[in-house]
């Protein structure tokens, strides 16, 4: 023990603790990672403060090395750097607002808002963020000035580009309210990902907005609200790929597309065959009530067209993505394919589904079109259109026990699918038929009386 300046005393001991449950100090559950420490470090007081020089420490499975220095008196103060090898944000945000160990009903807890002054910084060499991605390194400082706390900052790289964010929590008449920034740039998309959802591989940026305010933790999630958009360059969207559109014409006009389910078991390894190629889209989204939405948003691409929408409910935990196909390389400015798709559920599993209704009826309007002007070309005597090659090739076809009668005037089944295209179908049968009979007809025969008589 030593006397300082004053009369101040002084000492230092070497400290050692195999296994500290601090649970009560941050109103955690004993179940808690981060309730279970051990640490060494060389321990100082002076007067009312205590410093750690030389911290060694493993929480939650993460070593951590650095100095802090605590002032014990009526107003509480930290300060200090440490550094970390992995560091979950997640938790740490959530026992600095006070909602570790409580249920998300429950009242928020006291936390790191306030009570206290200082500033710690940290660094770690990976960083989790909610949902699995992870930023390679982070870094970042937590600051209060006894009113408030604030995550100033976070800097961190994730997919080869850079990420920031600033986060600021403040106990109000209403509860704790919190604002966030966060933005990153040059990023790979396919990096950012929320458990099993992921962006499609392309260049991302974005920003974002969020403000939210309650008195637990399923209050803040549910009026959370803000906005944002998010830029992308070079993107490739998977299970969009538009010769989808020329497989589907190829299999009605050869006869394959005998009805929606043969069409649809056409189209759908089609469209999964390759991407959709977009050079740059901006899609803009805006968060309310817990809730992020997209709204209908065009992206351009080579040979087809994709409108996309959807969102993500935070507290139900459910998402819906909607995607409209349509090509604009076939059909005209007021009719052309569309074929839409559509994925529910948590992004742990969403569950897929195509819509061809309207791929369906395209094709059934063209195969008429198709049919009138063959029989136009007929009546002039001009020759018919060659047949379309088919989509996908023929089954091998059985062997045969007999002759076989061959219809080859036979319409594309897809036009016998709506009432009043099967009627035009009817009459273009009955047309093909008449002039059949009337082609297969012989010359009248001169009579035995006209011949003997010349």
């Amino acid at each position: 023990m030593d006397q300082g300046r004053a009369g101040e005393s002084k000492s230092s001991v070497s400290l050692r603790v195999r296994s500290a449950d601090i649970s009560p100090l941050l109103n955690l559950k004993s179940s808690d990672p981060v309730a279970n420490i051990r640490l060494s470090s060389k321990l100082t007081l002076a007067g009312d403060k205590l410093t750690f020089d030389d911290l060694d420490s493993i929480v939650a499975g993460s070593r951590l090395r650095g100095r802090l220095a605590l002032t014990l008196g009526d107003q509480k103060s930290v300060d200090g750097e440490v550094g970390l090898d992995q560091i979950s944000l997640a938790p740490i945000f959530v026992a600095a607002i006070g909602a570790a160990g409580h249920d998300a009903t429950e009242p928020l807890g006291q936390g790191l808002t306030s009570a206290w002054r200082g500033r710690v910084t940290f660094e770690a060499l990976h960083g989790l963020l909610p949902g699995g991605a992870e930023l390679q390194p982070v870094s970042g400082t937590i600051r209060s000035d006894g009113q408030s706390l604030t995550f100033d900052g976070i800097k961190g790289k994730i997919g080869g580009g850079e990420a920031s964010a600033s986060i600021d929590a403040r106990q109000g008449v209403n509860g704790l309210a919190l604002n966030a920034n966060v933005q990153f740039s040059g990023v790979d998309a396919s990096a950012l990902r929320y458990r099993s959802l992921a962006m499609p591989k392309g260049r991302a940026a974005m920003q974002m907005t969020l403000l939210t305010q309650g008195r637990s933790a399923s209050a803040l999630i549910g009026a959370l609200s803000g906005s944002g958009a998010v830029t992308l360059d070079g993107l490739n969207l998977p299970g969009l790929d538009p010769r989808a559109f020329d497989v589907a014409i190829r299999a009605s006009d050869s006869g394959q597309a005998t009805d929606d389910t043969r069409l649809r078991q056409i189209v759908e390894p089609a469209l999964a065959a390759g991407p959709l190629s977009v050079a740059s889209a901006q899609i803009p989204f805006n968060i309310r009530d817990g809730r992020i939405r997209v709204g209908a948003t065009t992206l351009a691409a080579d040979g087809a067209n994709v409108i996309l929408s959807g969102g993500y409910d935070i507290p139900a935990d459910q998402a819906d993505i909607r995607a409209a196909l349509a090509s604009t390389q076939v059909g005209t400015a007021n009719s052309h394919p569309e074929i839409q798709l559509l994925a529910v559920g948590t992004p742990d599993g969403l569950s897929r589904s195509i819509d061809i209704a309207a791929l369906s009826s395209w094709l059934a309007v063209r195969a008429i079109d198709r049919e009138t002007r063959r029989l136009d070309a007929i009546e002039r005597g001009e020759p018919a259109p060659p047949p379309t090659p088919a989509a996908l090739p023929p089954p091998a076809a059985p062997a045969l026990m007999g002759p076989t009668r061959i219809r080859r005037e036979r319409l594309p089944p897809t036009c016998r699918r709506p009432a009043p295209i099967r009627a035009a179908c009817r009459r273009s049968r009955r047309s093909l038929r008449r002039g059949r009979r009337l082609s297969r007809r012989s010359p009248p025969r001169p009579s035995l009386r006209r011949l003997r008589r010349s």
